[in-house]
């Protein structure tokens, strides 16, 4: 099988070099095929597989990961894998995260402005294999699709085309794995693969934590 390549973003100063140095190790422990990984950002001298980031702000650089072809993953940094995820790698489809731990009937859903409301996809988790288009898309007018869109998940939602990863392996820390039959918060679901720390509280925040003190390393 082709080397799998994968991707993360560390931009700014959010987070310290040890969430991408945790996140290699996961992926080192938990992808079993050949693979290589890098890290997109401005810190070029902090990481030997770093690759530069455009010119873009914060979590939009992960827009440019689409530069990149081949069997390709990404993760943000605030995620922590404990499963297998050879089963995340896809051939020739773009996937995303279908958010099932959110309540459709409490979406924020405005009916002319859909760019704003609440996104139907998430994007802490990727696997492509040839998207240069939506790099191209997006990089035709930057400050108009920053303007237009609440965020790059509500971009690349409405701006590609795309499929969703299987239920089962990825899952909200904090607001559970399904908002109907699995919803409790801060659970550590072990027959998953990847916990999201989106949002707060952050992965830092849970050091004592037994998903983050058995995983986190």
């Amino acid at each position: 099988m082709q080397a799998i390549d994968v991707y993360c973003v560390n931009v700014g100063d959010k987070y310290s070099s040890d969430y991408v140095y945790k996140l290699k190790s996961a992926v080192e422990r938990h992808l079993s095929f050949e693979h290589r990984f890098y890290c997109i950002t401005d810190k070029t001298h902090l990481y030997p597989f770093a690759i530069q980031a455009d010119d873009l702000p914060g979590y939009w650089n992960k827009i440019s990961i689409f530069k990149h072809k081949g069997r390709c993953l990404y993760f943000d940094l605030d995620v922590i894998i404990h499963g297998s995820i050879d089963s995340l790698i896809t051939d020739h489809i773009f996937y995303q995260i279908n958010p099932v731990w959110k309540n459709p009937s409490k979406a924020k859903y405005i009916k002319d402005r859909p760019d704003i409301g609440t996104s139907f996809t998430n994007s802490s988790v990727m696997a492509w294999s040839e998207e240069l288009k939506i790099y191209n898309k997006f990089m035709k007018d930057p400050e108009y699709y920053m303007f237009k869109y609440d965020g790059d998940d509500r971009f690349l939602y409405h701006e590609t085309r795309h499929d969703t990863f299987d239920t089962g392996k990825i899952y909200s820390y904090r607001d559970g794995a399904h908002w109907q039959n699995d919803n409790d918060k801060f659970k550590y679901r072990k027959d998953y693969s990847v916990a999201l720390f989106h949002q707060k509280p952050e992965i830092h925040d849970c050091l004592d934590h037994d998903i983050v003190k058995e995983n986190w390393i």
